[in-house]
């Protein structure tokens, strides 16, 4: 998964790098301008009994951020680490003819870092606490409960899911990320018996962070940069995404699937200045045994 957040937001209306630093703008000293992030995931599933299917994923991820300074300077962080481990289970609620209601009961385990750190032209040279959004993981207990529809013809496929994640207690750090909320709907066509295409539109919200990172306090006091204060973190997006997907038919590979899917932002609305969703790419290979 690849995605990159370039531009700041401030509700719907987008601000400018200069807006965001200037005195009479936003007012911080520094501006967040891009954010390129990659997670590479290990997915395991084993279903024991048709009506239960266990899952785990293992995520690393890796992501900078490019910063513009109000007297016209640049500097960029980087991160990159073991994220939250999830584990879950798909229990099947009910089996109509070619349809299929799951329930997702799941929880992901602080495996990744919220002390991440490196060096800024303020800490030189000595590396100060990444802000928040550069983390790899959230420090804290997280339980994701959800529902799955399924339904499927011959041709043509469609469901739609409704995940939230529940964030339990805080973390070391003195704080927890706020909760989220992820609905998607999709359909997919089946061009041939080894390649398809689908559409899905995916609404995302996420509240601001619970408490705050004590190693932030001179940064929030000094209105240093955006991403440090915990009431700017908050936000609701909608993304349209068009995927395809090929099966290997035959051969040594049979049952590799291997699967894209590009996705674009449709409706941002963000707590910012915050750095907005430019676009997201998923890649991913699947092998059946």
């Amino acid at each position: 998964n690849a995605k990159t957040k370039a531009g700041n937001r401030d509700g719907t209306e987008s601000l400018s790098d200069a807006e965001v630093v200037a005195p009479d703008g936003a007012n911080f000293l520094i501006a967040p301008t891009e954010m390129p992030m990659q997670m590479h995931m290990l997915g395991l599933m084993y279903a024991p009994t048709d009506r239960l299917t266990l899952m785990a994923m293992v995520p690393f991820v890796t992501m900078s951020m490019d910063h513009l300074t109000r007297m016209g300077g640049t500097f960029t962080t980087e991160a990159s680490g073991l994220g939250d481990l999830g584990l879950a289970a798909l229990v099947v609620l009910a089996r109509p003819e070619r349809q299929r209601l799951h329930a997702n009961l799941g929880v992901r385990l602080p495996t990744g870092s919220v002390e991440e750190q490196d060096v800024t032209p303020a800490s030189a040279p000595n590396e100060t606490t990444l802000p928040y959004p550069m983390q790899t993981g959230a420090g804290t207990l997280d339980l994701q409960p959800g529902l799955t529809y399924l339904g499927q013809t011959d041709r043509l496929s469609w469901g739609a899911q409704a995940m939230g994640t529940i964030r339990l207690g805080e973390n070391s750090s003195d704080y927890r990320f706020g909760n989220v909320l992820d609905v998607t709907a999709w359909g997919g066509v089946n061009a041939t018996d080894w390649l398809g295409g689908s559409l899905r539109l995916a609404a995302s919200t996420w509240g601001a962070v619970s408490g705050a990172n004590p190693a932030y306090a001179v940064g929030v006091t000094n209105r240093m940069v955006p991403t440090v204060f915990a009431d700017l973190r908050a936000g609701t997006r909608v993304d349209l995404g068009l995927g395809t997907n090929v099966l290997v038919p035959s051969g040594p590979l049979h049952h590799l699937r291997i699967a894209a899917e590009f996705e674009l932002p449709v409706y941002q609305s963000l707590d910012g200045p915050q750095l907005e969703t430019d676009w997201t790419l998923t890649l991913g290979a699947q092998y059946a045994f």
